[in-house]
């Protein structure tokens, strides 16, 4: 579980601890890259977008199929997003869900069988179907999906040998299950990029078959531009997509004010441990031009150049060398493509260094904040 982090807030930790001998900051606090566990985590207000989310799996006709996604770059924050679509879903008493995490399972082979295997465990557990004793408690190895299910009251099959048949044969019995039961089934798949390349084709041919199994809607997310581009290295067709997926909704960038508030109080709890002011470097932090928020645009960004400063904050130089000194620690770390010799503010020349990197850069994504960067750190030189 990620806490709940307000970088502002006095440290979770309590009172200090007796300072350990040849420790600068015993006390560093670290955030982890991983999704979060629910609404009290979201520190980047992606509430609305969960919200909408779960609007667009639950429209009405409840009978229609749909396939939702969730699209937006790696580190953008999809899987914390869908962990509180999961977290809206499960207040509904009207609804049953289903995880899957793509990166869990070898192929689409795989996530189809885990997909029909849960989706039998959880009309199971319900009542909602017969089972022999041995075959439930191979479904009930399949772990959480069988615990806290939404209740589903329907007719009951005989799917006793399910697990054994074809895909075609478990997918007419699922249809024929959901249809009975008649109530919405929330499929919520993550990291479909994650799947190896020759995968992503078959892959679709799943979601497609959960386009046509009545009451089951699908919300997963991925990286768009990474799949199409893999589809097309491997000679697929280019609307195969488009076809899979009913309605896409893009995740939307971070708000810079948030960005900057994580890495800026992050930042200024470091410096209050060491007893350095944040005062002279404070405009770095500025989301309507800041420097050092200019080199973010991801929540991943934020937590990673957030950690690199909290772990070299001891060994960073004091005084007005301090904010170059982070301007260049974040755009090491951000643009690991100035690695060279070029890159040293300290060597002689520095002005044709400084032109030279800017001019190396001129085509990438942050040009203007990696020039702006580069400016701070070769002039201070």
């Amino acid at each position: 579980m990620v806490p709940a982090f307000d970088p502002a807030a006095p440290s979770s930790a309590g009172p200090a601890a007796p300072s350990s001998p040849g420790l600068a900051d015993p006390e560093v606090d670290l955030l982890p890259d991983v999704p979060i566990s629910g609404p009290a985590d979201d520190l980047f207000a992606r509430a609305p977008v969960a919200r909408r989310l779960v609007e667009l799996a639950l429209a009405t006709p409840v009978a229609q199929p749909r396939v939702v996604a969730l699209v937006g770059q790696g580190g953008a924050g999809k899987s914390s997003l869908l962990r509180l679509v999961a977290s809206l879903l499960a207040d509904r008493a009207e609804v049953a869900v289903v995880h899957l995490d793509a990166a869990a399972v070898p192929g689409a082979a795989a996530l189809w069988t885990a997909l029909a295997e849960q989706l039998t465990a959880l009309f199971a557990a319900a009542g909602a179907v017969d089972m022999s004793d041995a075959v439930r408690d191979r479904v009930a190895g399949y772990g959480s999906v069988v615990s806290g299910l939404a209740k589903i009251a329907g007719v009951k099959v005989d799917v006793g040998d399910a697990l054994r048949r074809t895909p075609e044969q478990v997918r007419a019995e699922l249809i024929e299950m959901t249809q009975e039961v008649g109530k919405r089934v929330v499929v919520v798949l993550d990291h479909l990029d994650r799947l190896p390349t020759a995968e992503l084709r078959p892959a679709l041919e799943l979601l497609r078959r959960c386009a046509e199994i009545p009451y089951l809607a699908v919300v997963l997310a991925f990286d768009r531009q990474a799949v199409a581009r893999r589809l097309n290295e491997a000679g697929a067709d280019p609307a195969a997509l488009a076809r899979a997926i009913e309605v896409e909704l893009a995740l939307p960038p971070v708000e810079r004010t948030l960005l900057a508030r994580l890495v800026a109080g992050g930042a200024a709890r470091v410096l209050a441990r060491l007893g350095r002011e944040l005062d002279p470097v404070i405009e770095l932090f500025d989301p309507d031009g800041g420097v050092l928020v200019g080199l973010l645009s991801t929540a991943r960004d934020g937590k990673r150049a957030y950690n690199a400063i909290a772990a070299a904050a001891p060994l960073l130089p004091t005084g007005p060398a301090l904010g170059p000194a982070l301007v260049e620690l974040v755009l090491r770390l951000m643009v690991p493509e100035l690695d060279g010799p070029d890159f040293d503010p300290r060597a002689g020349d520095r002005a044709r260094r400084q032109a030279a990197l800017t001019a190396r850069m001129a085509d990438h994504p942050r040009a203007v904040a990696i020039a702006a960067a580069l400016r701070v750190v070769f002039e201070a030189a």
